[in-house]
């Protein structure tokens, strides 16, 4: 499809689903130059907003901030936000029902998330919210030379997600230049046919995990794979999220594709947070979250790295004030040689998801395996353990919302998942703890460690 038509259609498709998002994304391509004390005074505004709002519409913040001796109208500057208690997922668990506006507007509905560590967590969105976050990306977007309506190929998904794309589903993704390649299985057979695939579609910008595009370069350099004739059929730029991007893993996604890497950082349910532009330079969406530090043990405030905190000022249908995101961060206000004034993020860790390899040679990622967790009620935490080929171990923290046959629906969509008969155990445990490095792996593989460390990527 061409590009113009693909963007306007994507637009007409925006519109009924209740969102602004061009609209909004006209007011950030503005704003991201505006001096601070300009961009400050929105802050505040928006911040009184959600407030008010969120005193008047949910019981939850209005008992907490009487509580607190916390009336709207004393939230003057972005320093009173100080005033609010800190938010975490346990909080929003137990009360999530309280802290939801369900009419708001268009689309109020539940999701879950899990993040790359699978904390799993239900929260509410709208078209409001949604909106903001998809304007805000493809700001991010236009930012590196891609817009809305050019050929980007989304590399990611699962078998179960790819055969539920029906024929609609099918006509619209190529309407608005959409494609989807299942990055979560990859064996050196399926990256052949990938690759055929793309040369055939010329995408200017593929997204994706970086674990993913790691092992999709090695693997293409053992088969004598040359995934530089993409950039001349068109392929402008990688683009990264969710997981911790390495300089090492960059440069060797860029070698390996012959195109730059540019990294973004979200929370599902924060919304998105940062995007890099073309100078390396990690801009923060300032007009719609607003970012602290904190000392994780001391809770006090940071100068430098720090625990991030997030609170989102254009999201009425859940508000979040000051939520503790449990990654570690730098943030800075020095200004970038693009021009922007908006403040930046350096992402110090919390992110990184491996590999399980299945017997019949499949590299499995480990976000396919966050999939099951969001499809079975009740899992908190999970871990996947694999010492020998063919086997794992599945370790799971669970609440009273896991039903009784909860480990059987596990092992059996881990089975899916896998694709062959590999020994798969469900083990309930108190808890699982991170590493000594401080990092929570949610997928260990020996088996993979060692195949990859020898680049050997065929059983």
């Amino acid at each position: 499809m061409f590009p113009v038509v693909a963007r306007q259609l994507f637009k007409w498709q925006e519109r009924l689903l209740g969102r602004d998002s061009f609209a909004i994304l006209a007011q950030l391509l503005e704003s991201e130059r505006w001096e601070q004390e300009r961009l400050q005074e929105l802050q505040v505004a928006r911040l009184q907003r959600s407030v008010q709002l969120a005193y008047q519409h949910t019981a939850f913040w209005r008992t907490l901030m009487e509580q607190n001796q916390l009336q709207p109208q004393m939230v003057q500057s972005l320093a009173d936000l100080q005033r609010f208690p800190f938010l975490d997922k346990e909080i929003i668990r137990a009360h999530r029902e309280e802290m939801v506006w369900k009419d708001e507007g268009k689309r109020v509905q539940l999701v879950r998330t899990s993040g790359s560590t699978n904390e799993a967590l239900e929260f509410y969105t709208s078209s409001t919210r949604e909106a903001q976050i998809n304007a805000a990306r493809m700001r991010g977007h236009e930012w590196v030379g891609m817009r809305r309506g050019e050929k980007e190929l989304y590399y990611w998904g699962s078998p179960i997600e790819l055969s539920k794309q029906d024929r609609i589903k099918r006509v619209r993704d190529w309407l608005i230049n959409d494609a989807l390649t299942n990055g979560f299985e990859v064996t050196p057979a399926r990256l052949k046919s990938y690759f055929a695939q793309w040369l055939k579609w010329q995408p200017k910008c593929i997204f994706g995990y970086p674990s993913t595009f790691v092992l999709t370069v090695s693997m293409a350099q053992t088969l004598g794979i040359d995934l530089t004739e993409l950039k001349s059929r068109g392929l402008k730029l990688i683009s990264t999220t969710s997981e911790l991007l390495s300089s090492v893993d960059r440069q060797l996604i860029e070698r390996g594709f012959g195109v730059p890497v540019y990294d973004s950082y979200g929370l599902r349910e924060a919304g998105l947070i940062g995007h890099e532009c073309t100078h390396g330079t990690m801009h923060c969406m300032d007009e719609q979250v607003l970012l602290e530090t904190i000392d994780p043990e001391t809770l006090q405030p940071t100068e430098g790295e720090g625990e991030l905190v997030a609170t989102n000022i254009v999201g009425p249908a859940f508000p979040l004030f000051r939520y503790r995101t449990g990654d570690i961060v730098t943030l800075s206000h020095q200004p970038c040689a693009c021009g922007r004034t908006l403040s930046s993020i350096t992402i110090s860790g919390g992110r990184a998801v491996e590999f399980i390899v299945t017997k019949a040679g499949k590299w499995v990622v480990g976000y396919s395996f966050i999939y099951i967790a969001r499809a079975v009620k009740g899992i908190v935490k999970f871990q996947v353990i694999q010492e020998k080929l063919g086997a794992i171990l599945i370790r799971l923290v669970v609440n009273e919302q896991f039903p009784p046959d909860g480990i059987e629906q596990v092992k059996i969509k881990a089975a899916q998942r896998m694709g062959g008969d590999d020994w798969i155990h469900v083990e309930l445990v108190e808890d699982i703890k991170a590493a000594r490095s401080g990092k929570y792996r949610p997928v260990i593989s020996k088996v993979a460690e060692e195949m990859y460390r020898k680049r050997e990527f065929s059983v």
